[in-house]
């Protein structure tokens, strides 16, 4: 005989539907440890624009379809580029796809850059330690320097840290309820001390992951330490990065002849078909927009014209880029 009670002895009755037999299980394994959600593990992955290094998108892209195939809702937006001088409005793109993953009532949200190299699994190990905020291994390609402190080393479990670089970074959405929706304030003087300070005031610090690795494959480029740059350096950087942000965006397979290609663009949705969408009004000239019909993913359709040159190489190996992000094979 079960020890089950009968339903009409039941004194107070929970009854929740899920979208997946999966998301139900996700939910049965957390029940006696965390409180529930309506979509278990969900996560909002948003990039920090459109200005994929080449084989990047290939490589966030294939993360987000590897998170959706293991039964973890993973929903991807190219945030718009809102910066006037490069870097001046990094911060109101963060706080924007804060409040896209607060308002799509997502668990979880992980900002990525575009010259960042994860394996597929990585978002997916990074939500099972189930963490508020965490970030993986991060290492700058071509040097192996360790984009983080204190050092940590490889394969070493979770660690605690003081900062971490903002490659890539998850954070539980619930996180921001105590700190507001502007929590990334001014994104030139607010480096990643003070926005890790802040966290540290509100009870919160970073954990890495030291078991999952990510390659940064540009140097990162702190703002304000090019003030020390003589004047003539200074203003050939930005040239040279406001000539790279208006390039169309790189999401060319790194295999030229991959199958997933569609109309120039490595496209691993294998459920998604695109669909021409209106006319936004923010396009640039020879790009059109289209709105996939299912999942929510906005994509550009670009000409394969448009495309630039081809990454050289292909599987686990990268380009590299230099600090003002040029590739080299």
């Amino acid at each position: 005989m079960s020890d089950r009670p009968q339903l009409g002895q039941m004194r107070n009755l929970v009854i929740r539907s899920f979208a997946s037999e999966a998301e139900q299980k996700i939910m049965a394994t957390r029940r006696d440890q965390s409180w529930g959600h309506i979509r278990p593990h969900s996560v909002l992955v948003v990039a920090m624009g459109s200005h994929w290094l080449p084989g990047c998108w290939q490589k966030v892209a294939d993360m987000v379809a590897f998170t959706n195939k293991a039964g973890v809702y993973c929903g991807l937006s190219e945030l718009q580029d809102r910066c006037l001088t490069p870097y001046d409005a990094l911060g109101t793109m963060r706080n924007e796809g804060l409040l896209m993953g607060q308002s799509e009532g997502c668990e979880w949200l992980c900002y990525v850059d575009n010259d960042i190299w994860p394996n597929p699994d990585a978002l997916l190990r990074l939500i099972n330690r189930d963490m508020s905020v965490i970030a993986p291994f991060v290492i700058e390609a071509g040097t192996g320097r360790k984009l983080h402190g204190p050092f940590r080393d490889p394969d070493t479990g979770l660690q605690p840290v003081k900062w971490t670089v903002l490659s890539m970074l998850l954070f539980k959405t619930s996180v921001f309820n105590c700190t507001g929706p502007n929590f990334w304030r001014d994104a030139i003087g607010a480096d990643e001390g003070y926005h890790f300070q802040l966290l540290w005031h509100y009870g919160h610090r970073p954990w890495l992951d030291t078991d999952t690795a990510v390659q940064d494959l540009s140097r990162p480029l702190y703002p304000l330490a090019s003030k020390m740059l003589p004047r003539a350096e200074q203003e050939a950087l930005w040239d040279k990065k406001n000539a790279q942000m208006l390039q169309a965006p790189d999401r060319r397979p790194i295999d030229p002849n991959d199958p997933s290609m569609q109309e120039g663009v490595y496209w691993p949705f294998t459920n998604l078909k695109a669909k021409p969408a209106e006319d936004t009004g923010t396009s640039g000239v020879g790009i059109t927009d289209t709105e996939v019909s299912e999942g929510g993913i906005k994509v550009q359709r670009i000409a394969p014209a448009q495309a630039g040159a081809q990454p050289d190489g292909g599987g686990d190996d990268p380009p590299v880029a230099d600090g003002g992000g040029n590739v080299t094979g």
